[in-house]
This record gives C-alpha cells, structure tokens and sequence, in this order.
C-alpha cells in the first residue's frame, strides 16, 4: 500500500473522504493510484486530520522550503513563443516542488508549442493568455498579474518582447504586464544567434539592463534550426537554480521592515487659480512610487499619500490621493503616528489669489477674464508639511525629505536639514529640468555629519539604496 492509499484509509476510506471534501470517488482513486494528492487539495486534507493522530507530513512529499517560512514567494512565468518553450513545462515542474505560488501566461505564439491545458494540467492553475478575456478583465487581471509576482520570469524570452518591453509596446497580455509591474523581471533568452547577436537586439539589451531587468545569458551550441551560436535556452535547472538563487539571498529583505509603518509623500501638488488655470509642476511621481515599492517589499507597512500623477500605482497597503498642498498635509497629520516618514512629494509652495485693483478677490469658481484690469495676483505660502511634522510631538522616529535644487546643492541641502529638523536629504540637482519624468536620476545624501554622492542610476535602484541607509539608521535607533 503506498502513502496515500495509507493516509486515505486513516481518514476513513475513499468514500468517506470524497463525501467530506464534496468530491467523486474516482478522484480520490485516482490519487491513491498517482500516489499524489493535488497541491490545492492539501489544505482540506490537513483539515480533515487535524482531529485524528496523524503526522500529516509523513504523507506529502516534501517541498524545497525558503529561508523565510512565513513569507509567500510569488512568481509569474511568462512563456514566449519559440521551439524552446516545451523546456519551460520542467521549469513549472522544479517549482511546484517549492512552495512559491506560480502563475503562468502563454503568448499567442507560445500556444503554438505547447497548449494552455497542458500547462494548467502541470501548474494546477488557471494558464493566462488573452489580454481581451472577458472572464478575466472585468477583475482586471492583467493589473493584478502585474503587481502580484516577487519575481516575472520570462522564459524564454523572444527578440519579440524584448523589443517590446525595452520600448513600451504593450500590445498583448505578457507585454502589458511587463509594462505595468514594479516586480524584479529576469529574461531568459533564446533565439538564432545572428538575432541574439543583431544591433537593435544588443541595444535593446543594453537598455533593459540600464532599467535594472536582469538577464540569464543564453547558452552557446547547436541550434534547432542547424546553426551554431549563442541564443540556446540555458537548461532549465539552471535557470530554477539562479532564481532560487536570487529568492534565498533576498529573503533576508522580506523581512526587514516588518510591523513598521512609513508614510510617504510623492508627485505633485497643484493649486488652481479658476476652473482652468493651475499652479504646479514637473514632477512625475517615479520617486516616490519606486521608495513605496521597495519598502513594502521588505514588509513595510506602507501608506502612499500622493498628488495627480499618470504613472501606474505601487502595490502597498494603502494609497490616498489628494490634489492641493492643503489636502496632503490633512492627510498627512491624521495617518501620524507612523515609525518613518518620507516626503519625496513637490508640494507647490504657493498658492495664487488673483485680485483686481479694488484689492477685491476675484470669483475663483468662473474663468478670469483677460480683460480684468490691474489684475494681480497674491502668493500665500503652503502648509510646511516637511517641517511641522519633523518638529511636532508626533514626529517619526525617522524623517526623510528630498530637495530639488538649481544651485548650491549641498549647502541649500544641509541648510533644509538643520532648519526643518530631518534626519536624511536626499537633493538632486533639477537645473536643466532634465530630472521630472525621467527614469534616472544622480542625487546626494546629505546628513548631518555626512554626505555621500550617489552616481547616476535609476529611480529604482535609489529606492533600494535609501531602503538599506534607511534600515541602518533604525537599526541604530533601536540599539
């Protein structure tokens, strides 16, 4: 008798098992024949013995655990059309061995490989397919995919996507995903070696690289197609072994900012003069969202304050979105206390009153008329919300402020530092606007007795490097 005809005999037989989990007898025959029992079976199962004297794990197979027990790894394969891809069913085959929860979406061309049945059949998961499935865009799920993965693993990876994720295409689901998503991407090329090998293929390498996506190098030799070169499907033992890799060593950040909350402030502010006159400015958010991505990835409790922007959302626990300065430093006092606080926001430090020249207000709720006379406008200062909260009683155990300047970076730096009562200045200098929007940025820190210069990198990996002096300083803080 194997181990599952022994364990469903404990339980009670066949029929008594089928009856409890609302499931045919033929099913549970069928386990005990495969001498397996379905993965999203084994919590019913647990249940059933949780009243009977029974070492449940005696009876499952088990699993290549991580570091971290408590922590769900999530991990969306992306399988692109080429002969290869019948190499990604070993790929889902070494990580159901694993407790990472693995979704699967198959491109047009993928599908003719290898079937979305087969995969779901492997996976035990629905397989992901069209961008324009009904069933699945009225919970718009292309979003969801894209936010809820540790890590996007596409395998293999097309000159095709490659192309389009280093330009922006996002014309199917595998594509919009990539676009839409903070999680870590790796590729996994495969492809001829004259196209592995072909300029525009090389630079849009480069750019992804320069973007942080991280590349498994494909292997060098006999081709399907008779050739030989660079652009082989590196085997995927490989492959389930650098990911694995790469979990293991970032389980450490799970972790790392559990049970800590941190506010942040990011985007714009804008202050209207009449229904269509504003005032504002550049900046784009990226940020603010890429420092919210990060430390709710290390387990921060994270709540996103941010002005209008038109970038996608990060995914953490709570995002409030406000319009005028006033509005983000309302919301901002009613979430206090909170452990850390972050304003990577441009608040607009004005607002206009326009006025004519009876020293009247205007009507703000009506377009201004250009032929006012004497028209004028009065400048009244924002709310500091930097400042107030840092020297208030509910100040955060650690306070971060960002500082755009066009001159005399460090000194303006250090000066917002000792005056508004901060812990950490990020400044960057925005003199040849070529900062709002933009994906890179070359900033320094400045602290009180410190100050490091970053080299030019990407939004994000600023994010991670502020996570790391972040953790730092609360772990001096707590000592």
């Amino acid at each position: 008798m194997n181990k599952i005809s022994q364990l469903i005999s404990l339980l009670g037989g066949t029929g008594v098992v089928a009856e409890k989990l609302n499931i045919q007898p033929s099913a549970i025959s069928n386990w005990k024949k495969l001498n397996k029992i379905p993965n999203k079976k084994h919590e019913a199962i647990l249940k059933l013995s949780s009243n009977l004297d029974i070492n449940i794990e005696n009876f499952f197979p088990k699993k290549n655990i991580l570091n971290v027990k408590d922590t769900k790894v999530r991990i969306l394969l992306i399988i692109c059309g080429g002969i290869a891809c019948y190499k990604s069913l070993e790929i889902i085959r070494l990580i159901k061995k694993t407790n990472i929860e693995l979704d699967v979406v198959l491109t047009k061309s993928a599908q003719k490989f290898i079937t979305p049945l087969l995969v779901t059949s492997l996976n035990e998961r629905k397989c992901y397919t069209d961008l324009f499935s009904v069933e699945d865009e009225t919970k718009m799920n292309h979003i969801k995919l894209a936010r809820k993965p540790n890590i996007i693993l596409v395998a293999p990876a097309t000159a095709n996507i490659l192309a389009k994720l280093a330009n922006g295409f996002a014309d199917d689901l595998a594509s919009s995903i990539l676009l839409a998503s903070f999680s870590k991407i790796i590729l996994a090329p495969s492809m001829n070696p004259i196209m592995w090998n072909n300029l525009a293929t090389r630079e849009n390498c480069k750019k992804l690289l320069d973007r942080g996506v991280k590349f498994i190098e494909p292997d060098t030799g006999d081709m399907a197609c008779g050739e030989n070169g660079t652009g082989r499907f590196p085997e995927p033992k490989l492959i389930f072994d650098i990911i694995m890799g790469y979990i293991n060593k970032n389980q450490t950040l799970v972790n790392q900012f559990k049970n800590i909350s941190i506010l942040i402030t990011a985007g714009p502010t804008i202050e209207n003069i009449d229904p269509i006159r504003f005032m504002s400015n550049k900046s784009s958010g990226k940020q603010g969202f890429e420092i919210a991505s990060e430390l709710a990835k290390r387990g921060a409790k994270v709540t996103l304050v941010t002005g209008p922007v038109n970038i996608p959302y990060p995914n953490c626990d709570n995002i409030i979105k406000v319009t005028t300065a006033q509005e983000m430093f309302d919301v901002v006092t009613r979430q206090l206390p909170t452990d850390i606080l972050i304003c990577s926001a441009a608040v607009a430090d004005w607002k206009l009153i326009p006025k004519i020249s009876s020293n009247k207000n205007i009507d703000i709720n009506n377009k201004i008329k250009k032929n006012n006379d004497n028209l004028s406008f009065e400048a009244v200062e924002n709310p500091d919300i930097l400042g107030t909260v840092a020297k208030s009683n509910l100040r955060p155990k650690i306070v971060v402020g960002f500082s755009a300047e066009t001159n005399n970076l460090k000194k303006n730096a250090y000066s917002k530092l000792i005056s508004k009562n901060v812990d950490l200045i990020i400044a960057n200098d925005v003199s040849d606007n070529k900062v709002f929007g933009e994906d890179f940025n070359k900033v320094c820190l400045i602290e009180k007795n410190n100050c490091e210069e970053w080299k030019k990198q990407t939004k994000k990996s600023i994010a991670v490097h502020l996570a790391n002096k972040i953790n730092h300083l609360l772990t001096n803080f707590n000592q």
